[in-house]
């Protein structure tokens, strides 16, 4: 990025874009999802995603909503505390993936590799259990992110540049890079 502050990363690749909003939209999913389910602990679940589905024109009659309503019918609310909970922290996994991608952290892709490559059993589970076109595509854009991101390294290395003579002769350190 020409003229850009010294703290953004320079411009890189459209694929780490792409990544680092996904990371943005499934945290704020994530938060959405557990706020909603501490404030809404003790209602009747059953109602509220009905309602929630009328207001977005979704399908009341799909196999997937009754499964929903189905969950929704055994849920105390103990359950729901837990489940905000786990969203909350499954956010906050998300949105630091997502930041310290954008800030090219060299821990970033790591963390990032580790964090999807936990999914991929559970992928594979699913897709053996029943397979669907949806799996499918979801389980190959995982691998395919894995690969991108192992593939990556110049992007998330600290720059080295030697200390000036007078500083410390002969010794290269960490330094963050000069504008």
């Amino acid at each position: 990025m020409t003229g850009s502050p010294g703290w953004l990363p320079a411009s890189g690749s459209t694929v780490l874009g792409w990544i680092v909003g996904v990371k943005a939209v499934e945290s704020l999913v994530l938060v959405g999802l557990g706020t909603t389910l501490l404030v809404a602990r003790g209602a009747d679940l059953v109602d509220l995603l009905v309602r929630a589905a009328v207001v977005m024109h979704l399908p009341v009659t799909s196999a997937l909503f009754n499964r929903l309503l189905e969950t929704a019918l055994h849920v105390t609310v103990r359950r729901e505390v837990a489940l905000a909970v786990a969203a909350w922290g499954c956010a906050g996994v998300m949105g630091t993936e997502g930041v310290s991608l954008y800030l090219r952290r060299p821990w970033a892709r790591w963390l990032s590799i580790g964090e999807t490559c936990s999914f991929i059993p559970i992928e594979l589970y699913q897709i053996v259990r029943a397979p669907h076109g949806g799996r499918a595509i979801v389980l190959v854009l995982n691998v395919a992110m894995v690969v991108w991101l192992w593939r990556r390294t110049e992007m998330f290395e600290t720059p080295m540049r030697t200390v000036p003579d007078g500083e410390a002769p002969g010794r290269t350190t960490l330094l963050p890079p000069t504008a």
